[in-house]
């Protein structure tokens, strides 16, 4: 199953949000996946399938075992999808 980590700087607040978004997304999608939510410390460690973060934070999380991608408005479905998309597209899941 696919694995996504939501990344905020505390791992309390926007990345919880982000990780209600990404769900929504990923239920539309069709596609099942394990989505949890982080600090930025935990990232670069995680052993997960791709980590969502903002843009200030794609640095902290680079350089670990999972590709990175930035979501500037972590509201925005339409971000989230596109991302999401482009990601899935990428690994031959949809």
């Amino acid at each position: 199953m696919l694995t996504i980590l939501t990344v905020c700087g505390v791992g309390m607040g926007s990345s919880l949000l982000l990780r209600m978004y990404t769900e929504d997304v990923l239920k539309e999608l069709g596609v099942e996946a394990q989505v949890q939510a982080s600090d930025a410390t935990q990232a670069r460690g995680a052993r997960v399938d791709l980590i969502l973060t903002s843009p200030a934070l794609v640095p902290v999380c680079s350089g670990g075992h999972a590709p990175v991608r930035a979501i500037k408005s972590f509201v925005n479905k339409e971000e989230i999808r596109t991302v999401l998309t482009e990601f899935l597209k990428e690994k031959g899941l949809i």
